[in-house]
Parts: structure tokens; C-alpha cells; sequence
């Protein structure tokens, strides 16, 4: 069965809702009959590859003018599926888009040339990766 894992710096009072988001995802592909099961669970301090941690909290900076996201940790959401129909690689970049706002494009093919204009950072940081 294989797991996609997020480990995602979140403040501490939205941990649960970051894994209610995800699970409310998942049940609604498993009622599409998109897989046959799946379940999210919410790792608190996990063990993190070295500089992980550091590394997630500096995108923020980066990413929100210099702010530190305050009284934030990283939580590790193991997402294990069951019986998927179609590409693991998929859902897990379908997944993602919960971390990140969707971005108003223009209709103007010049306008998006330079498209970095319209991105807009994640809502928290988040790494990504597929245990099989």
C-alpha cells in the first residue's frame, strides 16, 4: 500500500485541521470510487531528515517578506491508499494543491509570460514524498 507523506511546518493550532483537510479529500475520491481506501494520520515531531525543519522555515521567510511563522512546528501526514485507480504521482500533486492558493491567471497570453508575477506562496511549507 503505498503512502504519500507531507511533512508541512503549521502552526500548532491548525495541525488537526491540516489532516482533517486532507482526509476530507481522500474520502471524497474513495465515494467517487477513485480508490478503495485511505486514511490520514497526524505524526507529531516526527523525525525529520537533518536541516529539514530549518530549511521549511526559511521558504516561509522567503515567501511572507521576512516573517517567521510563529508558534509553528512540522507535522508529518502519512497518507496510506488502498486500491487507487490511477497514478499515485498524481494524487499526491492533486493533494498538494490544499497547500498551495490557486492563483488568478490572465486570459492575455503576453500577461503570462511572466507568469512567477502571479504565483502566490504556499499557505504553509511542505515537503513531499512517496513511500512504496
Amino acid at each position: 500500500m503505498p503512502i504519500i507523506q507531507f511533512d508541512v511546518l503549521a502552526p500548532d493550532e491548525q495541525s488537526e485541521k491540516v489532516r482533517g483537510v486532507f482526509q476530507t479529500a481522500v474520502d471524497k475520491l474513495v465515494q467517487a470510487g477513485r480508490m478503495i481506501s485511505a486514511n490520514v494520520e497526524l505524526v507529531t515531531n516526527p523525525k525529520l531528515p537533518e536541516g529539514l525543519a530549518d530549511q521549511l522555515r526559511q521558504v516561509y521567510r522567503d515567501e511572507h517578506d521576512g516573517q517567521d511563522l510563529e508558534f509553528a512546528s512540522v507535522y508529518r501526514y502519512p497518507i496510506a491508499v488502498e486500491g487507487l485507480n490511477g497514478s499515485i504521482n498524481q494524487l499526491a500533486m492533486v493533494l498538494s494543491r490544499l497547500l498551495t492558493p490557486h492563483a488568478e491567471l490572465p486570459q492575455d497570453y503576453v500577461l503570462l509570460e511572466n507568469e512567477k508575477d502571479y504565483e502566490l506562496p504556499a499557505i504553509f511549507p511542505w515537503t513531499l514524498e512517496i513511500l512504496r
